[in-house]
C-alpha cells in the first residue's frame, strides 16, 4: 500500500494540522506502509522538518497564494500512490483532487479538519465561493471517494454542505506525555492557559473581555491567577487583543508569550493549572487533548466538539459569549484545588482510553485497506 499525502504545510504554520498529521503518520502502526508527504515551503520548515524523522517529505515553492505549482502537481501525479489523502481545504491541494481522479482513477480521502464548520463558511463565505470558482474546488468536492471527519459534529457539517460520499469518523489524538510524580507548582500564582493560533474563531477576545469583567467585579480572585496566552497569528488580531488588555489595564494579569514549541511548549503546559478554549468553531482541537494529557481541567465551548469532556466531568462547559465564559472562569476559580485536580485526572483518563494515536492510526489504516480492497465496511464509516 502506498499513500500519497498532500497538504499545504507540514510546519508550525499548519497550526493544529501539524500535530494531527505528524501524530497519525509517525505512529508505529504505519511503520510498514509506504507514505510520501507533499507540501510547500514556509518559514517553519527549517525548524520543523526534523519532526518527520524517516518519513519522506517533499517540499515545493508555491506560485501563488492558493498554492498552485506545476512541480508539485507533476510530483503528486507521478508518486505512484494507491490513495491520495488531502489534509485541509480551500487551497490548491483541495482543488487538485479532481485532477487526481481524472488522471489516475484512484481513490481519494479528504480531511477538512473543521474547515467546513458553519462558522468558518459563514465568516468567509464570499472567499470560499471565489476559491470554488477560481480553482474549480467545488468540482473536487464531489469527486472525493471518502471524507474523514474528526467527530460526529464534523460529519454533520460535511453533510450540511451537500456532500454525499462516505464519511469515516476518526478523532484526533495525542501521544501521552510522562508526567512527573510530584507535579506541584512552585509558582505562587495559578496559571490559566490559552495555547493555540491567535485567530478570531478561537475566542481569545472573549476570554480577555471576560477576565476584564472579573477584574472589575471580583478583583480579589484575580490576585491568585495569571492568564498565559501562547500562540502566533496575524499582527492585526494580536494588536486588537493587546488593545483590549490595555483598555482594561490587565497587563499584570494577562501575559502574551508568542509562539512556544517543543520543550518550551511542554514547560508551559506543565506550569499551567487549567486550560481554556472559548472557541467559536473547531474540528477537534488538539490543544484540548494536550491539556488533558497534562491532567489540566479545561473550560471549553460545545463548538470544540468533544462532548466526552463534559460527560466525564473533565471540562466546564461555556458558550462563546463574554457572560458565559466569565461564569465558567469564576466556577473554575472558586473550585478547590482538589476539585480542579480531580477534573484534570478525569481528562487524562479520557485521553488514555479514547484519544491515543495508536487507536486512530489503526482506524485510518483500516479505512485505506477498505477503500483499496473492499470487504466489510468499517464500523466507523457512515453512508448517510
Amino acid at each position: 500500500m502506498k499513500i500519497t499525502v498532500y497538504t499545504y504545510s507540514v510546519s508550525r504554520y499548519a497550526g493544529g494540522l501539524l500535530g494531527s498529521m505528524n501524530g497519525l503518520y509517525m505512529d508505529p502502526v504505519f511503520r510498514n506502509t509506504d507514505i510520501g508527504i507533499y507540501a510547500y515551503k514556509d518559514a517553519g520548515i527549517p525548524v520543523d522538518l526534523n519532526k518527520w524523522v524517516d518519513l519522506p517529505v517533499y517540499i515545493y515553492s508555491r506560485h501563488n497564494i492558493f498554492g498552485y505549482s506545476k512541480q508539485v502537481r507533476e510530483a503528486v501525479l507521478g508518486s505512484q500512490g494507491n490513495i491520495l489523502h488531502v489534509h485541509g481545504l480551500w487551497r490548491y491541494p483541495h482543488a487538485f483532487i479532481h485532477t487526481w481522479r481524472k488522471k489516475t482513477g484512484k481513490p481519494s480521502v479528504v480531511s477538512p479538519h473543521g474547515m467546513l464548520a458553519p462558522y468558518i463558511i459563514k465568516r468567509q463565505g464570499y472567499i470560499k465561493q471565489l476559491i470554488g470558482k477560481l480553482l474549480f474546488a467545488d468540482k473536487s468536492f464531489h469527486t472525493v471517494t471518502c471524507y474523514h471527519a474528526l467527530c460526529m459534529k464534523e460529519l454533520e457539517d460535511i453533510r450540511a454542505y451537500g456532500l454525499t460520499a462516505p464519511i469515516a469518523i476518526i478523532p484526533n489524538a495525542i501521544h501521552l506525555p510522562i508526567l512527573p510524580v510530584n507535579s506541584m507548582q512552585i509558582d505562587e500564582k495559578k496559571h490559566l492557559l490559552y495555547l493555540g493560533r491567535l485567530h478570531h474563531k478561537k475566542g481569545i477576545d472573549i476570554l480577555i473581555t471576560a477576565i476584564a469583567l472579573i477584574n472589575l467585579e471580583y478583583p480579589e480572585l484575580l490576585k491568585e491567577w495569571i492568564v498565559d496566552i501562547v500562540g502566533w497569528g496575524s499582527d492585526r488580531y494580536l494588536k486588537k487583543l493587546r488593545l483590549i488588555v490595555e483598555k482594561y489595564q490587565l497587563q499584570e494579569i494577562i501575559i502574551f508569550h508568542g509562539g512556544l514549541f517543543d520543550e518550551e511548549k511542554r514547560q508551559i503546559y506543565s506550569r499551567a493549572d487549567a486550560y481554556i478554549l472559548a472557541s467559536r468553531g473547531e474540528g477537534l482541537p488538539m490543544t484540548v487533548l494536550e491539556a488533558w494529557s497534562y491532567s489540566l481541567p479545561v473550560i471549553m465551548t460545545p463548538y470544540c466538539n468533544i462532548p466526552e469532556g463534559f460527560e466525564t466531568k473533565s471540562a466546564i462547559q461555556v458558550d462563546n459569549t463574554v457572560t458565559s465564559v466569565k461564569e465558567g472562569i469564576l466556577q473554575l476559580f472558586n473550585m478547590s484545588d482538589e476539585a480542579r485536580i480531580t477534573m484534570g485526572k478525569n481528562g487524562r483518563r479520557l485521553v488514555e482510553e479514547q484519544f491515543t494515536w495508536e487507536v486512530s492510526a489503526q482506524k485510518m489504516l483500516r479505512l485505506y485497506d477498505w477503500l483499496l480492497n473492499g470487504g466489510e465496511k468499517p464500523e466507523f464509516v457512515y453512508f448517510d
